[in-house]
C-alpha cells in the first residue's frame, strides 16, 4: 500500500471525513458498511478518519473509498470525486485513465464545458493543494443554557425557504457564542461547508468583498499563485464576480459575525443571495438589516430566578441553579477552583445574576471579579449604579469591546445618532418600564416635546439597535387593561443599559428636569388611580400601580427629597391602600416616616388622608400618635372625627388592645349608621366581628358578621368582601361548623386571588389549611396548604398574624403528631413549590359532604 502524505494539515482530514459522511449519508449508508467495503474494521477505519493514535489513510484506502461512494451513487460527477481527492492532496492522475474509464468511476457524470465557464471570467476554486479553507473557531469555554436556542436556530436553518436569519440581541448577551454553536450542530446540513468571518475589526463596507475573497482563499485557474501572495492588482475579474461564480452553485453556509457598525452590509448580502440560489447566511448583530425574506432572531438573556423570587435552601436541594447562576459557578471557578454554591452564598448569587439581566458577558465580567472581591461587594457595586465601570477582564485575548461592561454599552451607544442617544438617556429615568403616553409626556428630543407616532418611531428605531425592549403583550397582567395608561405597548430597558443610560443622563446634566416632568405625570396618575382601588374597577387600577410601582416610587423619592410637600403627602397617601393591599408594610413604613419627616413644617390638616393610610399599616410606630393629633384637630375645627376616630381603633385592634378598639369602632359604627354610609358601616362591622371572635366573644361575632354579610351583596368593593369571608370562616371554625368554615374561607380565599390581594390569600389559605386538616383527618392537607401559605407570608417580609398564631400552632402541631417527621416534611416540602393556582384547586377538591 501507498502510505499518504503524513504532514496532511489536520483541518484537511476533518474536512473529508466530513466530505464523505454527507455523501454517506445521503446514499443512506453506514460508516461500517464502508469498513466492510474496504475490508478493514471499523474501529480502525474511525481512527484513520479522525487521525487518532497517528493512524493515516493510504492512497489506495481513499481511492477506494471514492470508488465505493460512486458504486453507492452517493456522489455521482467526476467534479466531486476530485474534489474528494483534491482535499486529501491528491490529484485527478491519481486515479489512471484506465480506472476512470472502468466501473464505477465511468458512471459519474463529467461535467460539461459551457459558454459561462468558457468566458473571460474563470470559475474560481478554493486552492486544494494548500487546504486552507478556514475552519470554525472552537471557544476556549463550554456553552452554558443554550441548549433550546441552538435547536430552535437549527431548526430555523433546516427550513428550506429561510436564506437568512439575523441573530440579534444587546452587547454581551452571547449572539456570537450562539451562532458558532449552531455552526458546529449544523456542520452536516451544508454540503460544500460553513464559514465563519468576523467583520468586528472592518470599518469599511467596500473591503467586504476583498476579505471574503481572502477569507475563501479563491482564485482562477488562469493565476496559480498560492493563495496568501494574491493581491487585487493579481485578479483580473472583481471581488463580487468571483464571489459570485464560486458561490453560485455551492450549498454552503456563511456567518457574518458582527455587522452593526457596517449599515450598508445589505446590499451586499443581498446581492449574494439573489446570485448564488443554494447559499445561506446568517449574520449576527445588534441591529436588524430590514432585508425582505430576513428572519429575525432575538437572542435572550440567560435565565434568571423570576422576578425578586431568589433560590431558598430547599430550591439548592430539589432544583437546579438557573443557568445564568450555573455560569457564574462556571466562571468563578475557573479564576477560584475552589468556589461553590451554597445555602449562604446562593441568594446573593442570584441577585448578581439578576441584577445583570441574565447577560452571559457581564456575568462573567462578575465571576471574574469574584476572586478577589466578596460576592456581598460586587452586589453592592451593582446596585449602586457603577457597574458600567466595575465589571472587567484582565483576558489578553478577550475582543476590546468585551473587556469592559462600559466598552460593551458604549459600542452600542456611539453608533447612534444625537437625537437616539438623547431619547436613551431620557428613557433611563424609567424604573420598571413605560408606556408610550408616559415617553410622550417626559420625553424630549433636541430639546422639544414629540408626538405619539414620532415617539413610537424612535423607540422602533431604539428596539431594532437592541437598546429597548418592547415588553410582549402575554406578559402584561391578565387582567383586561381599560385605562388610558393601561393600553398599547409599554417598553424597557435592562438593567445594565439603564445603569449606564442613566449615567450619561447625569452627566449630560439632563436628570433634574427630566426627573421633575417624570414625578409631575407620575403624581396625578396615581391619585387619580387609588379611589378605583375600592371600585369594581379594582383589578385594574391595582394591576396599573403594580405595573408602575417602580415608576412611583422614584417619583415619590424625588418629591419627598426635593421638598415637593403637597406631592409627596398626596402620593403617600394614595399608595397607603395599594401598600396595604399587597402588605408592603417596611417599604411603606420607610417612605411614610420620610414623608413625615420632610413635611414637619406643613399644616396638620394636609396629613389627613396620609394618616388614613398610615393607621391601616400594622406597625406603623407613629400612626396612634399623630391619628390622636389629626382627631384633635378635627375636634377643635368641628369636623367630622370619624376617620380619625376609625384609625385610632384600628391601631388598638394591631397591638391587641381589643376592649379599647371595640370601644372606638362602636363609636364610629354609630356615626356611620347616621350618616348612612354602607360602605364603612360594612367595614366596621367586620372589624368589630373579629374582634368579638379575639375576645372570646363567638355570639356577638355571629351577630356583627352576619350584619354585615347582609350588607355586603350592596358593595363592589372586593378587599371588604375578602376580609368578611375570611373573618366569618375563622368563627365558624371556632364554633366547630366546619363545612360553613370551608365555604366561606373558599370564597373569601377565590376573591383574594381574583383581586390580586397576596396577603389576604395567605391568611385565608392558612385557615382552609386548618379546617381541611381536622375536616377530613388527613393532615397532608394541613402540611402543604399551610406550608403555601406561610411562603407566601415570607415572600411579603411578613408572618402568620400574631392574634392567631397561638390557635395555628396548636392545630399544627395536632396535625403533625399523627405522621412521621420524614413525611410531614415531605408534604411540608411539596406545599412550599405549590402555584395559587395549585392551592385553589387543593382547596376546592374536597367535597364537605364526604
Amino acid at each position: 500500500m501507498t502510505q499518504h502524505n503524513t504532514t496532511l494539515p489536520p483541518r484537511a482530514l476533518t474536512l473529508f471525513c466530513e466530505l464523505i459522511t454527507t455523501a454517506r449519508r445521503k446514499a443512506g449508508r453506514l460508516q461500517k458498511e464502508l469498513a466492510d467495503a474496504i475490508g478493514i474494521d471499523p474501529h480502525v477505519l474511525s481512527r484513520k478518519l479522525h487521525g487518532a493514535k497517528k493512524s493515516v489513510l493510504t492512497q489506495t484506502e481513499v481511492k477506494q473509498i471514492i470508488q465505493i461512494l460512486a458504486d453507492w451513487e452517493a456522489i455521482t460527477t467526476q467534479d466531486e470525486a476530485c474534489t474528494l481527492l483534491a482535499t486529501m492532496g491528491l490529484k485527478r492522475e491519481s486515479f489512471s485513465t484506465q480506472e476512470w474509464q472502468s466501473a464505477p468511476l465511468n458512471r459519474l457524470e463529467v461535467t460539461a464545458p459551457t459558454l459561462h465557464n468558457l468566458s473571460a471570467h474563470p470559475v474560481p476554486q478554493v486552492l486544494p493543494q494548500s487546504l486552507t479553507l478556514p475552519s470554525l473557531p472552537i471557544p476556549a469555554t463550554s456553552l452554558i443554557g443554550r441548549e433550546e436556542q441552538i435547536q430552535m436556530v437549527h431548526d430555523l436553518l433546516r427550513q428550506g425557504s429561510m436564506r437568512l436569519l439575523t441573530l440579534f440581541g444587546t452587547g454581551g448577551v452571547g449572539k456570537t457564542r450562539l451562532a458558532l454553536a449552531v455552526a458546529h450542530a449544523a456542520r452536516h446540513d451544508f454540503a460544500d461547508g460553513i464559514f465563519f468571518l468576523p467583520l468586528a475589526s472592518l470599518q469599511d463596507v467596500a473591503l467586504i468583498p476583498a476579505t471574503l475573497v481572502q477569507f475563501l482563499r479563491l482564485r482562477t485557474p488562469r493565476q496559480p499563485q498560492p493563495a496568501d501572495q494574491l493581491t487585487d492588482s493579481d485578479s483580473s475579474i472583481s471581488h463580487e464576480a468571483l464571489l459570485t461564480q464560486f458561490l453560485q452553485h455551492k450549498h454552503l453556509l456563511l456567518i457574518f459575525d458582527n455587522v452593526e457598525h457596517l449599515p450598508a452590509i445589505g446590499s451586499f448580502i443581498n446581492a449574494l443571495l439573489q446570485q448564488a440560489p443554494a447559499l445561506k447566511i446568517m449574520v449576527t448583530s445588534r441591529v436588524l438589516l430590514h432585508l425582505y425574506g430576513e428572519y429575525a432572531f432575538d437572542v435572550p438573556p440567560l435565565d434568571t430566578w423570576p422576578g425578586d423570587h431568589h433560590p431558598t435552601q430547599d430550591h439548592l436541594d430539589h432544583l437546579p441553579p438557573s443557568p445564568a447562576m450555573q455560569l457564574f459557578l462556571a466562571r468563578a471557578q475557573a479564576v477560584s477552583p475552589t468556589f461553590a454554591l451554597t445555602p449562604h452564598n446562593a441568594v446573593t448569587v442570584s441577585r448578581i445574576c439578576t441584577h445583570l439581566d441574565g447577560l452571559p458577558l457581564a456575568i462573567e465580567l462578575a465571576a471574574a471579579r469574584s476572586k478577589v472581591v466578596p460576592l456581598s461587594t460586587i452586589l453592592q457595586r451593582l446596585t449602586n449604579g457603577t457597574a458600567h465601570t466595575f465589571l472587567r477582564t484582565t483576558a489578553h485575548n478577550a475582543f476590546q469591546r468585551h473587556q469592559t461592561l462600559q466598552a460593551t454599552l458604549y459600542w452600542s451607544y456611539a453608533l447612534l445618532p444625537p437625537s437616539y442617544q438623547q431619547l436613551l438617556r431620557s428613557c433611563s429615568i424609567f424604573v420598571g418600564g413605560w408606556t408610550l403616553e408616559a415617553a410622550q409626556a417626559i420625553v424630549t428630543v433636541n430639546h422639544q416635546q414629540t408626538t405619539g407616532d414620532d415617539i413610537l418611531t424612535q423607540l422602533e428605531f431604539l428596539i431594532d439597535q437592541s437598546l429597548v425592549k418592547r415588553m410582549p403583550f402575554d406578559e402584561l397582567s391578565a387582567d383586561a387593561p381599560t385605562t388610558n395608561e393601561q393600553m398599547g405597548p409599554r417598553f424597557y430597558l435592562l438593567e445594565t443599559i439603564r445603569d449606564y443610560a442613566l449615567h450619561l443622563l447625569e452627566a449630560a446634566g439632563e436628570r433634574a428636569a427630566i426627573q421633575q416632568r417624570h414625578a409631575a405625570y407620575y403624581h396625578p396618575l396615581v391619585v387619580r388611580t387609588e379611589p378605583l382601588l375600592s371600585r369594581e374597577a379594582h383589578a385594574e387600577a391595582r394591576s396599573l400601580l403594580l405595573r408602575e410601582h417602580g415608576n412611583l416610587r422614584v417619583a415619590l423619592a424625588w418629591a419627598t427629597e426635593h421638598n415637593h410637600t403637597d406631592i409627596a403627602l398626596q402620593m403617600s397617601s394614595a399608595l397607603g391602600r395599594f401598600w396595604e393591599a399587597r402588605i408592603q408594610f417596611y417599604e411603606a413604613h420607610e417612605e411614610i416616616d420620610a414623608v413625615f419627616t420632610h413635611t414637619t413644617d406643613s399644616p396638620l390638616s394636609s396629613h389627613t388622608d396620609l394618616l388614613m393610610g398610615a393607621a391601616r399599616l400594622e406597625h406603623f410606630r407613629r400612626c396612634r400618635e399623630i391619628a390622636q393629633d389629626a382627631l384633635q384637630h378635627d375636634e377643635a375645627a368641628d369636623e367630622p372625627i370619624d376617620r380619625a376616630l376609625f384609625q385610632i381603633g384600628d391601631t388598638y385592634h394591631t397591638q391587641d388592645d381589643y376592649a379599647q378598639a371595640t370601644s372606638s369602632l362602636l363609636i364610629c359604627l354609630d356615626i356611620f349608621r347616621t350618616q348612612a354610609d354602607q360602605r364603612n358601616t360594612t367595614f366596621t362591622l367586620t372589624r368589630l366581628g373579629a374582634l368579638a371572635t379575639l375576645q372570646g366573644n363567638l355570639p356577638q361575632a355571629r351577630l356583627w358578621l352576619d350584619e354585615a354579610m347582609g350588607l355586603l351583596p350592596e358593595q363592589a368593593e372586593p378587599g371588604l368582601r375578602t376580609v368578611t369571608f375570611v373573618y366569618l370562616g375563622i368563627l365558624s371554625f371556632l364554633q366547630r361548623d366546619l363545612p360553613a368554615s370551608l365555604s366561606a374561607l373558599r370564597s373569601g380565599l377565590l376573591l383574594a386571588h381574583h383581586s390580586g390581594s397576596t396577603y389576604m390569600f395567605a391568611t385565608a389559605l392558612l385557615a382552609c389549611g386548618c379546617v381541611l386538616g381536622t375536616l377530613t383527618a388527613d393532615p397532608s392537607y394541613s402540611a402543604r396548604l399551610c406550608s403555601a401559605a406561610e411562603t407566601l407570608y415570607a415572600r411579603l417580609d411578613t408572618s402568620v398574624p400574631a392574634a392567631y398564631r397561638p390557635l395555628y400552632l396548636t392545630i399544627l402541631s395536632t396535625m403533625q403528631a399523627h405522621v412521621s417527621p420524614a413525611t410531614w416534611l415531605a408534604w411540608w416540602t411539596e406545599g412550599q413549590t405549590l402555584s395559587l393556582e395549585d392551592c385553589c384547586a387543593l382547596v376546592l377538591s374536597v367535597n364537605p359532604k364526604n
